[in-house]
């Protein structure tokens, strides 16, 4: 759809491990603050007003004494942005020299154990509102199921058959980071998990192998999504009042009176000498006394993703 435009895609986080056996940063690590979880140790400290700093800066490090394995959460991009797959392998190796800088070195190939692939894309309210609708209600593969959340919905869940393992996620990223307007920046979110040392970085360093686990996840829904007449009018209405058009009260008005006309209610609904106000205010506006106002919406979920598959195409 034209009122969708994909702004970024990339990684959002990826977790490596690392083997330390044998390294002498484990001395270092034992010794190293931290809060105990389970996970393991998080590696850091308080610092000022409560925060925790953290060991390696952005990147959150849990580290394991029993294995000797490290765990690092990297956020290899700024803050808010998506680091680009054909990126990953030089904002890697600075993670690991920076770590080098700190003692922390390790002997053995590093390995992956979960990738989040995301894919960002602005929007009009009513379409990023609608895009969400539409991802709750389809039918996933594999027999996974849709969760979405708040109220109204800001967050649609992928979850795995059986269980609460999230598989992807859907949701307002200005509503998450509290700017711009509401529904206006939808980010479409594939998070992968795999066992310790089954994936080693160098294949996942690989765009292709990115672009593969976002696919998985959305590159083949399809269904449709209904909006029903009422649903389409309030959104035109918002729309026109979000653009100066209408004053919100002008709004509140309108959208009684055409919902009242629509159902032959209105006329015994007002007194005559408002009804007749209220008829020709709608006229003035640009709708028919007894306009329908819009017809059902239908759209296929495939076309509301069309642009993400294309922007994870074009960036493979």
């Amino acid at each position: 759809m034209a009122t969708l435009t994909p702004v970024a895609y990339g990684i959002d986080d990826i977790t490596l491990g690392f083997d330390m056996e044998g390294s002498k940063g484990v001395a270092l690590l034992n010794a190293a603050p931290g809060v105990q979880q389970r996970r393991g140790k998080m590696l850091g400290e308080p610092s000022s007003w409560g925060k925790w700093s953290h060991l390696l800066g952005r990147s959150v490090a849990h580290w394991k004494a029993d294995t000797k394995r490290l765990y690092v959460q990297a956020k290899l991009a700024a803050p808010g942005a998506l680091c680009p797959p054909e990126s990953l392998s030089a904002e890697v190796s600075a993670l690991i020299e920076r770590m080098a800088v700190a003692g922390i070195v390790s002997y053995e190939q590093s390995w992956v154990t979960r990738l989040d692939v995301a894919v960002d894309a602005r929007c009009k309210p009513q379409v990023g509102k609608l895009l969400l609708d539409a991802l709750e209600a389809v039918r996933p593969p594999n027999g996974w199921r849709t969760r979405g959340l708040g109220t109204p919905r800001s967050t649609v869940y992928f979850l795995a058959r059986g269980t609460e393992k999230v598989l992807a996620r859907a949701y307002c990223r200005n509503l998450k980071m509290k700017e711009g307007e509401p529904y206006g920046m939808i980010r479409l979110e594939a998070e992968q998990r795999f066992e310790p040392r089954a994936v080693l970085l160098e294949q996942v360093q690989e765009p292709a192998f990115a672009a593969m686990i976002w696919k998985q996840r959305y590159g083949g829904l399809a269904g449709k999504v209904v909006r029903l007449a009422r649903e389409v009018q309030v959104v035109e209405i918002h729309e026109r009042v979000s653009q100066g058009e209408l004053t919100y009260q002008q709004g509140e008005r309108l959208s009684m009176f055409l919902d009242l006309e629509r159902l032959g209610l209105a006329a015994s609904y007002y007194p005559t000498s408002v009804y007749r106000q209220r008829r020709r205010e709608a006229v003035k506006l640009g709708y028919a006394a007894n306009d329908g106002v819009a017809s059902p919406l239908e759209v296929e979920v495939g076309d509301l993703l069309a642009v993400y598959v294309e922007k994870v195409e074009r960036g493979a």
